[in-house]
């Protein structure tokens, strides 16, 4: 199994090095970076933000809320392999409305380039 398009997806087996972190790929991790993504898309097209609870409860994801960063890094990876801001500056705490100290910086400014470019497509 794969996902991403245009011949940049992410395949199970692979290992790939993202924020200075090395995850090899699962056929688990593809499913649920799919179900990510399809809940984060509809989000970005709604220009709204999602707590990392409604992220597990849309995504139907057997993890809790505190323990997204290994997938939320692999979505950032299929993200910038089709060419797309990352759908992971969508996902907010509870209690700041902001992204964990996990995504690091710069969330404001690729949230406004994600809902630039889901506007557009």
């Amino acid at each position: 199994m794969a996902i991403g398009h245009d011949g940049r997806m992410l395949f199970a087996g692979e290992t790939v090095l993202v924020a200075g972190r090395q995850f090899t790929v699962n056929e688990r991790d593809l499913r649920h970076v799919a179900a990510m993504r399809e809940h984060l898309v509809d989000v970005a097209w709604a220009g709204e933000k999602s707590t990392y609870a409604e992220l597990v409860e849309a995504a139907q994801l057997p993890y809790p809320a505190r323990g997204l960063g290994r997938l939320l890094a692999l979505l950032s990876e299929d993200c910038g392999r089709r060419g797309e801001p990352s759908l992971a500056c969508l996902v907010v705490t509870k209690e700041s409305n902001e992204v964990g100290s996990g995504y690091g910086t710069g969330a404001l400014e690729e949230r406004q380039r994600l809902y630039a470019y889901w506007r557009l497509s």
